[in-house]
């Protein structure tokens, strides 16, 4: 563990409030003086998954890239548990924004999407190619680990299977696509996962990496998209905020407008029912 400072750990017995229940069992604490979360974790999977995140966050440090700094690390591989304790980054999730503020807060998601797209994709070590990322796909439905009350509505009520057939049916055209918009990819760009400072709005740092990696930009630009629009998800948001996002993305990294793909942009997020 080089990259976590001894004079940091171990951790000081800091008291600590409930703040939600996880997936696959993960429990998130937040330090009573506000500084610091505490992810746990059980499980082999979900060790695994908390394991990438940590990683990401070393990572993302040693880059300079706004983020989650790590505090502590600990784990037990017999039992397959582990924790996680970050220093909390300033500001505020953008999902929390006012509407009267949505403007601007969509045009920081776009900015910082940007300066995170602009990290050299050779610098980089974590792989989220549709190689790696179609099989864990397949995995997660073998192993009966996709949540189906999460689907979109378009597959509300429909299999896993069947909605697996229909990813691997595209997946050839996006994975010809990719190779010419390789980016850094946060993997999970939503509201929730990208704070504000909540005076200038500009973008304080990124959470929640697990899936950070290099991938077809379309990834990150389905998700946001999604999230900004869906009135249910961010009501504070919605559609024209989805479109004043991609209007300011391609501005702000000088792609041409006819390179946002609708049809990538539908296939990522069929590929994100699995994880």
């Amino acid at each position: 563990m080089d990259d976590l400072p001894p004079s940091e750990a171990p951790l000081p017995d800091f008291g600590w409030v409930a703040v939600r229940l996880g997936l696959s069992g993960a429990s998130v604490l937040r330090s009573t003086d506000g500084r610091r979360y505490r992810k746990s974790v059980s499980g082999v999977q979900a060790r695994t998954d908390l394991i990438a995140e940590r990683d990401r966050l070393f990572w993302l440090a040693r880059i300079g890239f706004p983020a989650a700094r790590v505090i502590d690390w600990t784990e037990n591989g017999s039992a397959s548990t582990a924790t996680l304790t970050t220093a909390t980054v300033p500001g505020v999730p953008i999902s929390s924004v006012s509407g009267s503020d949505a403007g601007i807060a969509t045009r920081s998601l776009a900015l910082l999407l940007r300066d995170l797209h602009a990290v050299p994709t050779a610098s980089c070590p974590f792989d989220r190619t549709l190689s790696v990322t179609v099989p864990r796909a397949q995995s997660a439905v073998a192993d009966g680990l996709v949540d189906v009350d999460d689907f979109d509505a378009e597959r509300g009520g429909l299999p896993p299977s069947q909605v697996l057939q229909q990813l691997i049916k595209a997946a050839p055209r996006a994975a010809t696509a990719e190779s010419a918009d390789l980016v850094v990819c946060h993997g999970d760009a939503c509201l929730p996962n990208v704070l504000v400072d909540p005076e200038t709005f500009r973008p304080t740092g990124i959470v929640d990496v697990g899936r950070l990696g290099v991938a077809d930009r379309h990834k990150d630009l389905a998700l946001a998209t999604r999230s900004l629009a869906d009135p249910e998800l961010n009501p504070a948001f919605g559609p024209s905020c989805a479109e004043l996002f991609v209007e300011t993305y391609v501005i702000a990294t000088g792609l041409e407008p006819a390179r946002v793909d609708p049809e990538r942009i539908a296939f990522y997020r069929l590929l994100d029912e699995f994880f």
